[in-house]
């Protein structure tokens, strides 16, 4: 079988099926929409597809070439074994997103579709050499069997290049430490993975909306020296850091002059629209530019509807000095998205 189909597939967050079909609509019109299911949805190509093709969405935290269907793990065997791919074979066995992240019914984890799923895998494939979800060398061939819903399968090829496609699902795997404040812990670490920001022990860093302090945390114990802005409470455990100094100010209230003569990272993650977050770091970034290294912004669509005005909130990030922007929804972010920027100094 040729490594070449119409069809696309892409994993989303349970909810932003709208928004990815829209953006897949303005920015790739040569792809309709083909089928759904909530965290789940292909595409239809006019022309075949490569597994080289390369589809940068902010919505689609993983895409790929969608395979036939199949209607069982026999059937998966069978069609993995007519790709005629060579050597280990790295397969990730995951399930579609069920709940939105945050909102997960108590007791809720995943596993209980593709465990029996990885099971019986082992058993039919035993005579293949089958690496099952380990994270994937860059460059390498993934084949995933995505469940839908129990004993519903999915079957994609995709080349793990960046972001996190080398992960089953784009999903790392990132959860909260009990010594981490918040969830905010878990976003920054998994936007950190995707972005492959840069960040150096002893760089300062900034953190407007830092309440109550998971993403400070997660600077903090890579050895940054961190600056956080809230009006609101801090967790007394960050506050005790040596690194650590808590200016209790809303943004608009605080000049450069209080943070310091040089900063490398500026975050923000606060509850205001896009417009608010963004134009709240621009003073910030033009104070910093003989230093700053990168911006990692979680900017909040309190509407769908904004999603529309991504490409905008791009070009805003670029023109603080940015030389590379990219966004996307990371699996442990509610309705919002993270965008990351480095100057050009931080890409040397």
């Amino acid at each position: 079988m040729s490594l070449q189909s119409p069809f696309l597939f892409t994993v989303c967050q349970v909810g932003a099926e709208p928004a990815l079909k829209k953006e897949v609509a303005r920015d790739f019109p040569q792809l309709k929409f083909a089928y759904s299911r909530p965290g789940f949805v292909t595409f239809k190509s006019a022309e075949l597809l490569s597994v080289d093709s390369d589809f940068q969405l902010v919505f689609a935290r993983l895409s790929g070439l969608s395979m036939p269907k199949i209607a069982s793990i026999p059937d998966f065997v069978k069609t993995l074994q007519s790709l005629n791919l060579s050597g280990p074979i790295c397969v990730h066995v995951f399930e579609r997103d069920q709940h939105i992240p945050g909102e997960e019914p108590k007791g809720f984890a995943s596993g209980e579709w593709s465990g029996p799923a990885i099971e019986e895998l082992r058993v039919q494939a035993s005579s293949l050499s089958l690496e099952i979800n380990r994270p994937a060398q860059a460059g390498e061939l993934v084949v995933s069997l995505i469940l839908l819903g129990p004993q519903e399968y999915w079957m994609g090829v995709h080349r793990a290049r960046a972001g996190l496609s080398f992960y089953p699902g784009a999903n790392p795997g990132v959860t909260q430490p009990k010594e981490a404040p918040s969830r905010a812990f878990v976003k920054l670490e998994e936007g950190l993975l995707w972005s492959k920001a840069p960040l150096q022990a002893k760089d300062l860093a900034v953190e407007f909306g830092s309440a109550p302090g998971g993403a400070s945390y997660s600077l903090l114990k890579r050895g940054l020296r961190v600056i956080g802005v809230d009006p609101g409470k801090m967790d007394p455990r960050i506050l005790e850091e040596k690194n650590y100094r808590h200016i209790s100010k809303t943004v608009a209230t605080v000049f450069p002059p209080e943070l310091s003569q040089s900063v490398q990272w500026l975050l923000v993650d606060m509850n205001v629209k896009p417009s608010v977050s963004l134009f709240a770091v621009d003073r910030f970034a033009v104070a910093f530019k003989s230093s700053l290294q990168g911006v990692l912004l979680t900017i909040k669509l309190n509407e769908w509807k904004m999603a529309d005005e991504i490409p905008s909130m791009i070009e805003h990030v670029r023109s603080m000095g940015m030389s590379r922007v990219k966004a996307t929804q990371l699996p442990s972010n509610g309705q919002e998205i993270f965008i990351a920027g480095f100057t050009r100094q931080a890409l040397l």
